[in-house]
């Protein structure tokens, strides 16, 4: 049968073998000591930051919780609704500001001209304040009518300062932008051919 006989033995594969690292190459750099290592590997874990860049983080944590709670509040319901109330009426709020700054400033100038226009403007302000006053109450109530109507069971609680806040920007300012057109008829829910 020929077992032992070598021409009926299968032929053996050369396996390759990878060469060898030259034993004389010397390193580019030296091997780094366990104290190294070990510091190595804790700086990619737990990066020491300056304070700079800790700060960064920081800041960019907090805008990305404000900027998610604030998704949250605007929302809810009932927090549209009072959007689209204070966003369906003129708001004397809105304008408060600049009409006192203007105020201010012509009584600046005034007054260096004809000081008894001091008086005057003072006057004015007052009735600014007075009908800032009667116009944030109108609106509170209107916006408190609604939200019984069709919120029963919510409290009240947040809801005044989150209107007056609302109420105090100029329109172009607000966030969430206004979906409804000044001075439309107020209708709840709010359907986008409804304004």
């Amino acid at each position: 049968m020929g077992l032992f006989k070598p021409y009926d033995a299968e032929p053996t594969k050369e396996v390759q073998t990878p060469p060898k690292p030259n034993a004389t190459a010397k390193k580019s750099i030296p091997t780094p000591t366990r104290k190294q290592a070990e510091q190595a590997r804790r700086q990619r874990l737990q990066p020491v930051l300056t304070r700079k860049q800790a700060n960064a983080i920081e800041r960019e944590a907090r805008y990305k919780s404000r900027d998610e709670q604030l998704a949250k509040t605007h929302a809810l319901p009932y927090n549209a609704l009072i959007r689209d109330w204070v966003d369906h009426r003129w708001n004397l709020a809105e304008f408060a500001l600049p009409g006192m700054l203007l105020v201010f400033v012509g009584t600046m100038v005034g007054a260096y001209f004809l000081p008894s226009l001091m008086m005057a403007t003072s006057y004015i302000i007052w009735g600014i304040f007075l009908l800032l006053i009667i116009d944030t109450f109108l609106m509170w109530f209107g916006c408190r009518t609604n939200l019984k109507l069709y919120f029963p069971g919510e409290p009240l609680k947040g809801k005044f300062s989150y209107a007056m806040s609302r109420s105090m920007l100029m329109r172009r300012s607000r966030i969430p932008a206004p979906r409804v057109k000044r001075g439309s008829r107020f209708q709840w829910p709010y359907t986008e051919g409804n304004s």
